[in-house]
């Protein structure tokens, strides 16, 4: 991730294995509760370059929710046609990935 978390903000993920990417905006951000991103450019080279709009448009919240001193982290995404296989695959190890971040910091 490239720049800062804050609302009204451009960010960009950016793999470290291929250096494709999205540039976001932030349209809703409350600490520690919910983000909103608005995916504004499909990038490339490291985000530099613009590529093929695969996702422009879309939008990907991210909710956290406690109850009982269980933290949940729910997700909703707007996934352009013909990128469902490729979501449905990579979105849950990424989501693995978090929750072993998460846990190691407890």
């Amino acid at each position: 991730m490239v720049g800062e978390m804050k609302e009204g903000n451009i960010l960009q993920f950016i793999s470290s294995v291929s250096g494709y990417g999205v540039t976001s905006l932030i349209q809703e951000f409350s600490p520690n509760e919910f983000v909103l991103f608005r995916q504004m450019m499909d990038t490339k080279g490291s985000g530099a370059q613009e590529r093929e709009k695969e996702w422009t448009g879309g939008t990907e919240s991210h909710s956290l929710a406690e109850k009982d001193g269980v933290t949940t982290l729910a997700v909703e995404l707007d996934v352009p046609l013909g990128q469902e296989e490729t979501f449905r695959v990579r979105f849950p190890k990424a989501l693995e990935r978090v929750k072993n971040l998460a846990e190691q910091r407890e």
